[in-house]
């Protein structure tokens, strides 16, 4: 994904950016890193689009219990995005320091609402700490998992960095990926002040189209997000969905089991295909990411097109980023990797 000020980060997994798939291999999307078990989804009742869809009290109470937070200290958005969008524009100008390889559009949209942005090249402790303290950073930009390279932070860590920002600065901490991660959560932070919080439900539930996430901030912070968001922020459906997937315990804890050992056996495959051109690879309950040079990562990109294989590429300078999502058939994921021709890739 790229993007600047002026132009927005372009999504990799935007279908309208894909090559047409090839006579009678349909396209195997693991562009995205969403969960390709999404939990099942009853119909909604008729009432969820006759009404409009106001502040759900058992969505909010749900979700409180779900990630373990009080309910002052949530706020339902539709997914992680309106509030990236958002947060950047209701703060003072400041100095962000943020990954230099990450989801894109936390830089974009806080060089949009006018702020500096400043990069770090890994999540090293002392080097954040130097950093924040050297250049007088404001607000710092975490994501725990990282997408894609699968750093995690700790509570300890953040708390460290927190308390080296200004009085009224922030640490905003982007969870999209933490579901199937419980030893990433961090929402031992939620009661602490200038730690911000945005959750998913999409990426672990497998239902990106919901349009469901969580803020869990101080209430001053989700009250003016509020406002600056608007009425009937989530719908209706969303709402109803959203409550009864929170509560289903029985399946989060039997998903997180089996995306794990997918997700082992998935690194595996690929490290026995790629073994020769990987420089580093990350094996997370939700993708497996492969640090390899650029220009060997855009060939073989293209290549995986060619053999119905749509991944993700992330440019991190000379070395790439190819981040793989979990494929639903992994026997079918094999016989595709087994007919990309590798042969004339250097080493």
């Amino acid at each position: 994904m790229t993007g600047t000020r002026s132009q927005p980060p372009r999504h990799g997994g935007d279908p309208r950016d894909l090559p047409p798939a090839p006579d009678g291999l349909p396209m195997m999307d693991l562009a995205t890193g969403v969960n390709p078990w999404s939990w099942p989804v009853p119909p909604p009742p008729a009432n969820c689009y006759k009404v409009l869809p106001y502040f759900c009290p058992e969505l909010q109470s749900a979700a409180a219990r779900y990630y373990g937070v009080a309910e002052q200290r949530i706020l339902a958005t539709a997914g992680s995005q309106p509030a990236i969008q958002v947060l950047p524009r209701i703060v003072a100008p400041g100095r962000v320091l943020l990954a230099e390889v990450a989801y894109e559009e936390h830089r974009y949209r806080w060089l949009l609402a006018g702020h500096e942005v400043q990069y770090f090249s890994r999540y090293g402790r002392e080097e954040i700490a130097q950093r924040i303290v050297a250049e007088q950073i404001h607000y710092l930009l975490i994501i725990s998992p990282n997408n894609p390279t699968g750093d995690v932070v700790s509570e300890e860590d953040v708390r460290y960095w927190r308390s080296l920002l200004p009085a009224d600065g922030l640490v905003v901490i982007d969870q999209a990926f933490a579901d199937a991660m419980p030893n990433s959560d961090l929402r031992a932070l939620a009661a602490e002040s200038g730690i911000v919080l945005l959750r998913s439900v999409g990426k672990f539930f497998g239902l990106p189209g919901l349009r469901l996430g969580f803020v869990i901030a101080e209430p001053w912070l989700l009250a003016e997000l509020d406002k600056h968001l608007g009425p009937w922020a989530v719908c209706g459906s969303a709402q109803w969905i959203g409550r009864k997937a929170l509560l289903d315990r029985q399946w989060q804890d039997d998903m997180q089991h089996q995306l794990m050992v997918t997700a082992r056996r998935q690194g595996e495959l690929l490290k026995s295909v790629f073994r020769a051109y990987f420089q580093q690879i990350v094996v997370t309950p939700l993708f497996i990411t492969m640090t390899i040079p650029a220009a060997q990562a855009a060939v073989l990109q293209q290549r995986c097109y060619v053999q119905g294989l749509s991944v993700r590429v992330y440019s991190g300078g000379d070395v790439a980023y190819m981040r793989w999502g979990l494929a639903s058939d992994q026997t079918l994921l094999a016989q595709r990797l087994k007919s990309l021709c590798l042969s004339d890739l250097a080493a």
